[in-house]
């Protein structure tokens, strides 16, 4: 396949040439109010004008033995989140593909038919694709009349898919063959009672769990408009083990008060393996990179420092915020997230990364665009917390500076496409006033993760393509691939563009999603939206007077990069589950069948402290731990082929 060109990691430039494109100048910055994220009123009103007509048919693209594209659906409701976009994809362990999205088949501002797309690529069979809907999937299933936005999809129960949005608070609907026959509901999820504030929730993810995906997990937010100038965000978690009772509450950000004010409308991502629940939290400017990890379906929750905010607090009072200038380094701060759990449970983090600086006590702030505001870093909980973002670090040998700071471990996507760093013009960049459009300045923004069953990790995002522009006035936006296999540490960033094929000469990409864990090993499943003109018609300082047909597409790919041919049977993962963590007297091993497995206790410094044969029978396995001293442990169970860490702190 061919390859992008890549963005030398030893690329170096002085400071000076540095200082001329990232120091905050008027020129070079933007200064705006700070608001709190999206207050989500996406109501406006227009004139009605005629829809375009499209084939009901997709046409399936396959521009080569490893890739293979179609398109799946057709929206004029560009606005798909009011941040990063995630949980609208999956696929089951047959092979089966949902995706997912927003739609409105009329083309104006008011979107009156607003509802659920839907599509269906049955076993992962592209010849298997189903039309591309005209009309929502509210409108198939009882509830037709409710408008509703922000759908989100998950399989349910042997062979059933589950499917959540909003309508004046939350809703779903269950069907038992996922892609096939009528949905029923619409049930609602109930909104908090008991609250200061008569919250309605919104903005939902729903992931599932446990060995037959029945045990339903719905991440969202809610609002309240106090007064004029006084609005109150708020967390929430939401859970059903019998898809009819639910459990609403906080999210377990309330345990350390972070669950109000902080994170905002689709500030999260919600994703789940085996028994393993995981729950993402970012958002600019004020709070940290969080993790809330479950290892026992939702009901206990570890909180993980991702990235700790250096300055964290009120922008208004508080001088520890106050941050770059003229002649300082500008503050990093988090953007969008993307979260998936791999099938030894450790979960994955990817999140794009920008530019500002708070230069004095208020609610103004400068955000940077251009090259060196730009990159997607990585973590994982085998890990530490990320300590330093820099998108830049000093390089004495060369006496100048490099981006990333050469580091292809920590980071996992960043602009790709030039050569020479002097070759990209930053007056080029698209700079209207749409806020999503803009990832406040990073060039590189809704991440997509996704792990196949060997633990190999694939990791899609839309960035600015120097290579093409619209109108000739400014760069367009691409879809392109970074992979890490599981046995590397480091990534192969920006090796596959997406969108090189002449059929989107004209096209723009954004919100890009993912199937967070696949079925074969080494091949991905992603999607994305394009349209043919800059910027957005929906959301906060949208700036295209009149919708465009917004394209989703989906496709699938395996890279070189993976070294396990995709044509070989994948043994099936025996443990799905080790817990409870901390631990004192015992382990215990969750084992889809019966066999033998060999249990490794590692300390921290590497060295194997314990190793136990065993043989696993369907069900609960205990392993006596009594001998351990007090301290973290990582756990590998060998049986049928894989490997399966966790992380075991020992009482």
């Amino acid at each position: 396949m061919k390859k992008v060109l890549l963005l030398s990691l030893g690329l170096v430039m002085g400071f000076s040439a540095f200082a001329q494109n990232r120091v905050a100048k008027e020129s070079n910055s933007q200064k705006a109010t700070v608001v709190k994220k999206a207050v989500g009123n996406d109501i406006y009103t227009g004139s009605v004008m005629e829809n375009s007509s499209r084939s009901n048919q997709s046409v399936v693209v396959n521009r080569y033995t490893n890739f293979e594209e179609a398109e799946a659906m057709a929206t004029f409701f560009d606005l798909q989140s009011n941040g990063q976009v995630s949980n609208r994809m999956y696929q089951k362990s047959n092979g089966d593909v949902a995706v997912a999205l927003t739609l409105s088949r009329e083309q104006n501002l008011t979107a009156g038919d607003r509802g659920t797309g839907y599509n269906f690529i049955k076993g992962g069979d592209f010849s298997n694709i189903g039309d591309m809907p005209e009309v929502r999937e509210e409108a198939n299933a009882t509830g037709a009349d409710m408008r509703t936005g922000w759908p989100t999809i998950a399989p349910y129960g042997a062979e059933g898919e589950i499917l959540v949005n909003h309508a004046e608070g939350l809703n779903y609907w269950i069907r038992e063959k996922a892609g096939e026959g009528q949905w029923d509901g619409p049930y609602s999820i109930p909104n908090p009672t008991g609250l200061e504030y008569p919250f309605s929730l919104s903005w939902p993810r729903v992931t599932t769990s446990g060995p037959n995906n029945d045990i339903i997990h719905v991440v969202c937010a809610a609002q309240y408009q106090v007064s004029a100038d006084v609005l109150v965000s708020a967390q929430f978690y939401c859970r059903s083990t019998d898809g009819q009772n639910w459990e609403v509450g906080y999210s377990p950000l309330a345990e350390t008060d972070e669950h109000i004010d902080i994170y905002s409308a689709d500030d999260y991502a919600i994703a789940s393996n085996g028994d393993v629940v995981a729950i993402c939290y970012s958002t600019v400017f004020y709070g940290h990179v969080l993790v809330f990890k479950s290892t026992d379906n939702g009901q206990n929750w570890e909180r993980i420092v991702v990235w700790e905010n250096p300055f964290y607090g009120d922008w208004e009072t508080d001088e520890n915020t106050i941050t770059g200038g003229e002649e300082d380094d500008p503050a990093q701060t988090p953007v969008h997230n993307t979260i998936a759990v791999g099938p030894d449970g450790v979960v994955h983090v990817a999140f794009s990364v920008a530019d500002y600086a708070h230069r004095e006590l208020g609610t103004s702030f400068y955000y940077y665009y251009g090259r060196t505001a730009d990159g997607i870093a990585y973590w994982n909980d085998t890990r530490d917390a990320l300590t330093n973002l820099k998108l830049w670090a000093p390089d004495p040998e060369n006496e100048g500076y490099v981006l990333h700071s050469m580091d292809s471990v920590n980071f996992c996507g960043w602009l790709p496409f030039y050569s020479n760093i002097a070759d990209m013009n930053n007056e080029a960049i698209y700079k209207n006033d749409d806020y999503i459009y803009q990832f406040y300045g990073s060039c590189s923004g809704f991440p997509a993760l996704s792990v196949d069953p060997a633990g190999n990790l694939a990791l899609a995002y839309s960035t600015i393509d120097t290579e093409r522009d619209l109108n000739n006035e400014a760069y367009c936006r691409s879809t392109v691939l970074s992979y890490k296999a599981a046995n590397e540490e480091g990534w192969h960033v920006a090796v596959e563009h997406v969108m090189e094929d002449f059929m989107h000469m004209v096209d723009e990409s954004m919100f890009v999603n993912a199937a967070p864990s696949v079925t074969r090993v080494g091949e991905f499943w992603f999607s994305y939206t394009t349209d043919g003109v800059q910027g957005l018609a929906w959301g906060s300082g949208a700036s295209q007077s009149n919708p465009e047909d917004n394209i989703c597409y989906v496709f699938k790919i395996s890279s070189e990069f993976i070294p396990v041919s995709v044509d070989e049977v994948i043994p099936m993962d025996a443990v799905y589950n080790v817990y409870p963590n901390p631990a004192t007297d015992y382990i215990f091993v969750s084992s889809a069948m019966d066999t033998e497995a060999t249990v490794t206790f590692t300390n921290l410094a590497g060295q194997t402290v314990k190793v136990v044969n065993a043989n696993l029978t369907t069900g609960e396995n205990g392993v006596s731990i009594n001998d351990l001293n007090s301290g973290v442990y990582f756990c590998t169970v060998s049986a049928n082929g894989y490997n399966h860490t966790s992380k075991v702190v020992v009482k």
